[in-house]
């Protein structure tokens, strides 16, 4: 299994990607920088095997800390491929894993009815 096929590496390539067009390249490579991973402009050149779960996982915490609308973006993100979300980004609202969870339940039953 390749490193991109892993939900932690997925999640981290998509915020990296928006977080670019968002909120410029310059914040993005603070973040990569604090964070200790590569600044993945594409995923075959620039994703380093040297970009360990907990270096992506700290750049993941770092972006939903950047304002609520990024919070909610890690929380949808993570939620929609399966990765684990960290505890310190639940703690203080719950409104958010309720949301998330109405998002779940409104996407598998669309999948139930779009199967026919």
């Amino acid at each position: 299994m390749s490193d991109i096929a892993r939900p932690i590496h997925e999640v981290a390539d998509i915020l990296s990607r928006r977080g670019q067009t968002i909120y410029g390249k310059g914040k993005m490579i603070e973040l990569c920088s604090e964070a200790g991973v590569s600044l993945m402009d594409d995923i075959a050149a620039e994703l380093g095997e040297s970009d360990t779960e907990a270096s992506l996982l700290r750049f993941v915490v770092s972006y939903a800390k950047l304002n609520p609308a990024a919070k909610l973006t890690v929380l949808t993100v993570s939620k929609l491929h399966d990765l684990s979300i960290p505890k310190e980004l639940l703690e203080k609202r719950k409104v958010f894993t309720d949301i998330l969870d109405s998002l779940s339940d409104f996407r598998h039953d669309m999948t139930e009815r779009l199967r026919g």
